[in-house]
């Protein structure tokens, strides 16, 4: 059964609001403290009118949210979005990696288990002689004590560290930019190679479980065998079914979890147990012992955005 839709506009900041929450959604309202029913509690922090932050994690030792946030043109590096950092009771704003140019862009930040390094995901575009004729994107990794910033990987995006930190799984993407399909590589870069030997229309958001070790994604355009008769109302990725998928660390057992309506960010609860994910103004919670769907809240909140799980 639905619970009551959640505001659109939720309420601000409340002193203590996200020490009881289950979830942190971000979306176009802003940072939102979520209840283990979706119900809204607030917000983390108050962002300015014109900023989208996305793509949250939290650090490694949860004390802190970091997510991508875009905001309106600087007057020295141009538009662009940084990577930003917030305790989770609001306090200590503040930019971790801020884009040095026009038409850069900064996401998905994951700090190691250990806070000794923090990775994210870099897009720019290439402009010659005054005409824009693609994009570079690339892996980086941040050594926090030290300042010294890598780039690990190219033709990528999205990643996901597994949990003793050893590798990485993230999109691999053509030259021109498009999502090709699942790769993982060693945590430093080296050794990137495929996951499995497969064709999607279009990949996004790998996710490693905090428990197995197992990879989750969101994927259009492939028929693979279900795992549940059960699914969400049938939907699309320019007009082709979108999935989540699961498949093991060693690119075995391929197999197709739900059907999500759209493209989603599929965000795991810390024991692995289950996925939760936000699609066509639904909040959704799925076990993954039986892989069954619950709804959890409904409304203007749930068309757009990304999860990071509390507790």
């Amino acid at each position: 059964m639905l619970a009551s839709c959640s505001p659109s506009t939720p309420p601000p900041p409340a002193l203590g609001a996200c020490a009881r929450a289950t979830f942190i959604l971000a979306n176009p309202a802003g940072l939102l403290c979520l209840d283990d029913s979706a119900n809204v509690l607030g917000r983390v922090v108050e962002l300015p009118p014109t900023a989208a932050p996305a793509l949250p994690s939290l650090s490694f030792d949860r004390k802190q949210v970091l997510f991508a946030l875009t905001k309106g043109s600087d007057p020295k590096t141009g538009f662009g979005t940084d990577i930003y950092a917030v305790n989770l009771d609001g306090t200590d704003l503040h930019a971790v990696v801020a884009h040095e140019s026009e038409n850069v862009f900064y996401d998905t930040p994951r700090y190691d288990p250990t806070g000794a390094f923090l990775y994210f995901h870099r897009n720019a575009a290439i402009v010659t002689n005054g005409t824009y004729v693609g994009n570079e994107s690339t892996i980086e990794r941040l050594n926090v004590k030290t300042g010294e910033r890598s780039r690990i990987l190219t033709n990528a995006a999205d990643p996901s560290l597994s949990p003793d930190g050893k590798l990485l799984t993230f999109v691999h993407l053509t030259k021109d930019g498009q999502s090709d399909n699942i790769w993982t590589a060693n945590s430093d870069g080296t050794n990137a190679h495929v996951l499995f030997k497969d064709t999607f229309f279009y990949v996004q958001a790998p996710r490693f479980s905090p428990a197995t070790g197992d990879i989750v994604f969101s994927a259009a355009g492939h028929t693979a065998p279900k795992a549940s008769d059960r699914y969400l109302p049938h939907g699309a990725h320019l007009g082709i079914p979108s999935e989540i998928f699961g498949v093991k660390a060693d690119g075995t057992g391929l197999r197709s979890l739900a059907q999500t309506g759209d493209d989603t960010f599929p965000a795991w609860s810390l024991d692995g147990s289950r996925l939760a994910f936000v699609s066509t103004g639904g909040f959704f919670e799925m076990s993954m012992t039986d892989f069954s769907i619950k709804t959890l809240a409904s409304g203007q909140n749930f068309f757009f955005g990304d999860i990071a799980w509390l507790k």
